[in-house]
Formats: structure tokens, C-alpha cells, sequence
């Protein structure tokens, strides 16, 4: 009996000693909980199912919508809770368009308590489906964030799209893809001891970030003219396709870039790879003419020239290579425009001056002076897909001849767009953008693009020349059709054969205007590119009716301040500019003795021959 009495009381003893052990375990755990038993814990009594993440907004420089997440309704089901299957499965096949046979193995699948049978139905599929609902507890909806452009094409380049997962596939929405999405979204619910869910408002719950908000530089009505007038051109011309861009020279924000053919984002299964391709920066075209304001800002910048030289145009052809394979460069139309200034030679589109000016530069020069315009390498534009461009240094001075006015060399849109701001700014690099601020969703600024004055490429003295050079062009030159009474435009006409087989195609064509406005204070850089016009296919009746049209939209629509000026003033501006500086050479240039060779770099060939002694008889000229 006492030995009995001793085991009770040691089980009792030791059972109050588990207990208060385990309470003791409770109550520490209450007040410093293990978090891997916490999650345990979790794990066993909620859930999480994961939703397509909720995009930030993307607006227009005026907080004009262009890309929105809407939500839509997610059909899933509870195949436990379905009475009728195949019932069901019938009636989600007529509505909704699902497939019957898969439809229902997913909602007679055993043991399972959640699979998705459609995302993102459409408003009145969801309503088709709401008598359905009434009969089967099993059919539930969620909502889920979708992707819309509500303008379809418009900015469809810049923008991009976006795909099932909600991931940035292109344009800004790839680019900025990691500050536009969100955290991933998740729909938590709770499940009870029979891993069954409980089905309570109160239960189920969104948890995630929105994604921030991001200002781009375009102005859409700006970017709705240009696609609506670009279009019209290559449907007009029969061309193959169409590209124009309008850019702040000062800042580098991209104001409007369309391009034509183009898509729908809302519905990029249905475009193909050529539409969809972001064409200004990321195919190449021989820029032709619009090219040689180049050459003849570098021919001054290296002093291979000055405004007062006369170029010979050698009757029109220039024989660069003799022999069996001859190698000459001819003017367009037969054109023989003997002695030329280099004003002259932008006006007149020479290409025999422009190859001049290319051999007296020289390869180096030349070649490391295009670079500083910023061909050959990404401008370093925020979208995906820019390319280089191509600037071939190997084959000698025919290259490089060639290259000077716009043959043998490839841009981009963009390229050419960047080098006329330089152009237009004063000789300062810049970099083009369409992102102008980025926003979180407490208001605080995140990202603002840098619109700051880059490394000074060319002297705002040789900029000045250069503009005036291509006003000339508007006024009285290849682009006389551009000129807008009482503004002044500032351009260049390009016409280029597109290279094939074995040379150039003698029937395609790359048409080309560029240039800026208002050209004593540009505010607007702009290029309009027609790749392959049929029938009628120079520059000066495609591509600058186009250039015109737009811009007299914008001088009516964005207060561009007229300036009236007299006819002919650039041209004027010019001369003045010569006449300063013969002054400068009367006093700066003096006799040398006759016999030492006097030292002719920088000077005109009118100034070499005054410095040059009567002594010396054969002397002979280039240029």
C-alpha cells in the first residue's frame, strides 16, 4: 500500500513538473516567440496564393494618362465546394471561352482547394458568369491589376508593353522596369485545422507595394500630331516606313519620337517584329546630305578652311582613284556649281565640296571629330535597344571622301537628332531622354533627369557659322519649301541611295530633313526620316512638306516668339562674318621674306596668294 502511494505521488510529482515545464515553454514563447516556430504556426493555419504585381502609373509631361493598372476580375474555384462538374465546366465554356476538357480536370482535381481557370476576364465576362456564382460556392473572382494604354498606338515606342507577368518588355516600361513594378502581390487568406480556406472578407487580404510614378518628357499632343502627320506621309508616298523625332536641343527631352508602321501595345500578339522595332534608335540609315553640316563644322574647327575659301567643284565630278576601277565622285542632277564657299557648299548640297573638305581635314581629324558629334556610339538614350552606328576608319581617302558627305558611314535617328542640338545649343553635348521624373506614392521625387550642359564639343563661335549656314539652306538653298514667313528655320536636306549588292540601289532611297527652329534661340530639334518614298522621292518634296507641317504646329501651338526677319538674312549674317574677317587678315597677315616659305596654315586661298612672293612661279593650288 505505501509503495503504491509513493507511485502516485512521483507520477503526480513528475506530470506537474512536465506541465509546468510546458507552461513555463507557453509562456516564454508568448513573450520571445521562435520565429521558426512562428512561421511553423503560420504555415499550418494561412496561405498565400500570388497575384500579377500592380504597375505604377506613366503620365505625359502635362500628367496626361499614357499607361494605367486597372483591375479586372481572376476566376479561380474550390473544386471541393463544385456540386456540378461538368455543368459547370460547360457553362464556363460557352461564356468564357475555356476549354471544356481541361476545364473540367482542373475543378474535379482531388484534393486540391484552389486552382486559377482564367485571369483578367473582361467586365462582361465576369457578368456572364454571375448566375453561375448563385449555384456554386466553388466559382470565386479576385481582383487582379491589368495593364492598359488607354491611348492604343499612341507613344506606343516609347511606352512599351508589358507581358502576361506583368515584366516591362520594351520602351519605358522595360527600361524602368524595376522602378515601375511593385512588390510582388500576394492574396493572403486563412485555412482551418482541415487545410480547408475560410471564405470571409475579413479573411482574405492584398499585400503588396504600388509601383511608382513616372513623368515622361513627350507632350501627347505634340506626339499624337507627329504619328497623325507622319503617318499620312508614308501612306502617301508609298514608302516603307517613316521615323520622326523632336527634341529640347538645350535640355535633351524628347518632345515627340514616332515612328510609322507602329502597334497597339494593349495587343502586342498581334503586330509583328518590324512594327514593334524601335526604328530611331535602333536601325541604321545612311544619313547623306544632312551629314555635310558636319564636315564643314569640322573643316573649320581644324582650320582646314575658313568662311572666306573658294572650293573648286571640279565640273561636277571629282576622280579620286584612276585606272582600271576609277573611283569618282559626281553631283546629284549633273550639277557643276563651280567656286564655292563653304556656305555655298551647304546650300548648293555639294557633294564633291563636301569629299574636299573631308581630304583636307584628314582621317584622323575627320573620323575622331564624328565621334565627338556622337556618331558611332550610343547617345545613351533611356529605352532599350539603341545600337553604335557604324563609322568604318578602314579604306583610305575614299572612305573618307564618301563619309564626308554622308556615304558609307551609318546613324541612327537619334544620332542625327543629337548632333543637330549640338549644333543648335551652342556646341554642347547633350543627352537625349524621355523619362523627366519619377515619383513614389508619398509624392517624393525618386529620379529626375539631368538636363545639364555636357562637355563643349564644338565653340559657340563655329556653332553660330554653322547655324546661319543652315538657314541659309531654308532660305535660298535645297529646303526653300521649309521657310515659315516671319520664324526662322534652320536645315538640311538629305537624299541617300541605300546601299545593296555590290553598290547602290539606283530606285531606294533615304529621305531625310533636319534641323531646328527658331535658329537665334532654337528651342526644337527635329529630324524627319521616309525610308523607300515611291514615285517622287528627293528630300526637298518629301521629307520637308512633313518638317513643316510640324513645325508650324508647334509655332502656332507652343508660343514660339516670331522674328521677322528681312529675306536673305543668314546669307547676310555670313558675308558679314567674311568681311570681319578679311579685316583681321590685313592686319594680321603680313610679306615674308621671299625666300623662306611662309608658313599658309588657317589662311584662305585669296590670303595664301597675297602672302605669297612674286619670286615663287609654280605654285599650284588645291581646293
Amino acid at each position: 500500500m505505501e509503495t503504491n502511494k509513493k507511485r502516485i505521488v512521483i507520477v503526480f510529482v513528475v506530470l506537474t513538473a512536465v506541465f509546468l515545464i510546458l507552461l513555463g515553454r507557453a509562456i516564454f514563447l508568448q513573450i520571445f516567440p521562435d520565429e521558426r516556430i512562428v512561421k511553423i504556426a503560420k504555415k499550418q493555419y494561412s496561405g498565400k496564393i500570388g497575384l500579377s504585381p500592380k504597375r505604377g502609373d506613366i503620365f505625359d509631361r502635362n500628367g496626361n494618362p499614357l499607361a494605367i493598372s486597372m483591375d479586372f476580375e481572376s476566376l479561380y474555384a474550390d473544386p471541393t465546394l463544385i456540386t456540378d462538374k461538368k455543368t459547370a465546366a460547360e457553362i464556363l465554356s460557352k461564356e468564357i471561352g475555356l476549354n471544356y476538357s481541361d476545364t473540367l480536370e482542373k475543378i474535379s482535381s482531388p484534393g486540391k482547394r484552389f486552382v486559377w481557370l482564367k485571369h483578367l476576364m473582361s467586365p462582361e465576362e465576369a457578368k456572364k458568369l454571375q448566375p453561375l456564382f448563385k449555384k456554386e460556392r466553388g466559382l470565386r473572382t479576385i481582383k487582379e491589376p491589368k495593364r492598359v494604354y488607354p491611348n492604343n498606338t499612341l507613344a506606343s515606342h516609347i511606352i512599351g508593353f508589358v507581358d502576361r507577368d506583368a515584366k516591362g518588355m520594351d520602351g519605358v516600361e522595360r527600361f524602368y522596369d524595376e522602378f515601375i513594378k511593385n512588390t510582388n502581390v500576394e492574396v493572403k487568406y486563412e485555412k482551418d485545422g482541415k487545410n480547408r480556406l475560410i471564405y470571409s472578407n475579413g479573411n482574405m487580404f492584398l499585400s503588396g507595394d504600388s509601383g511608382n510614378t513616372v513623368y515622361l518628357t513627350i507632350d501627347s499632343n505634340l506626339q499624337y500630331l507627329v504619328e497623325k502627320e507622319l503617318k499620312q506621309t508614308v501612306e502617301n508616298r508609298n514608302a516603307q516606313s517613316g521615323t520622326v523625332i523632336v527634341m529640347n536641343p538645350k535640355t535633351g527631352e524628347i518632345l515627340a519620337l514616332a515612328n510609322y508602321p507602329t502597334y497597339n501595345p494593349n495587343e502586342p500578339g498581334k503586330s509583328n517584329g518590324f512594327n514593334m522595332r524601335n526604328r530611331a534608335i535602333s536601325d541604321l540609315f545612311e544619313p547623306g546630305s544632312i551629314f555635310k553640316i558636319f564636315s564643314a563644322g569640322l573643316a573649320l574647327k581644324n582650320h582646314a578652311i575658313d568662311l572666306t575659301t573658294k572650293i573648286w567643284g571640279e565640273n561636277g565630278r571629282l576622280q579620286l582613284v584612276g585606272g582600271r576601277r576609277p573611283v569618282t565622285i559626281k553631283e546629284a542632277k549633273g550639277h557643276d556649281y563651280g567656286w564655292m564657299t563653304v556656305s555655298e557648299l551647304i546650300a548648293k548640297s555639294s557633294n564633291v565640296g563636301a569629299a574636299k573638305l573631308g581630304l583636307m581635314v584628314g582621317e584622323n581629324n575627320f573620323f575622331e571629330g564624328v565621334e565627338s558629334f556622337g556618331f558611332g556610339n550610343r547617345t545613351d538614350i533611356d529605352l532599350p535597344g539603341e545600337i553604335n552606328g557604324i563609322v568604318n576608319k578602314k579604306g583610305g581617302k575614299v572612305t573618307l571622301a564618301t563619309a564626308a558627305f554622308g556615304q558609307g558611314i551609318s546613324v541612327t535617328a537619334v544620332q542625327v537628332v543629337k548632333g543637330y542640338s549640338i549644333i543648335a545649343n551652342g556646341g554642347y553635348d547633350v543627352v537625349p531622354h524621355v523619362v523627366k521624373r519619377i515619383v513614389d506614392e508619398k509624392g517624393n521625387e525618386m529620379q529626375v533627369s539631368l538636363s545639364q550642359k555636357g562637355d563643349q564639343i564644338i565653340s559657340t563661335d563655329l556653332a553660330k557659322q554653322l547655324s546661319n549656314m543652315l538657314r541659309s539652306v531654308v532660305e535660298e538653298g535645297t529646303a526653300t519649301a521649309t521657310d515659315i514667313m516671319g520664324f526662322e528655320l534652320a536645315g538640311k536636306t538629305g537624299t541617300a541611295q541605300k546601299a545593296s549588292k555590290g553598290g547602290y540601289s539606283a530606285d531606294k532611297y533615304a529621305v531625310s530633313f533636319a534641323g531646328f527652329f527658331p535658329a537665334s534661340d532654337p528651342q526644337y530639334t527635329m529630324l524627319v526620316l521616309i525610308d523607300e518614298p515611291k514615285g517622287a522621292y528627293f528630300a526637298a518634296v518629301v521629307a520637308v512638306p512633313l518638317f513643316r507641317t510640324i513645325a508650324d504646329a508647334i509655332i502656332q501651338n507652343q508660343s514660339v516668339t516670331p522674328k521677322v526677319m528681312p529675306k536673305y538674312e543668314a546669307k547676310k549674317t555670313i558675308q558679314q562674318t567674311i568681311r570681319q574677317e578679311d579685316k583681321k587678315t590685313e592686319t594680321v597677315f603680313k610679306p615674308h621674306d621671299p625666300n623662306i616659305v611662309p608658313d599658309l596654315r588657317g589662311m584662305s586661298l585669296r590670303q595664301a596668294l597675297s602672302v605669297i612672293s612674286n619670286n615663287w612661279n609654280d605654285v599650284n593650288t588645291y581646293g
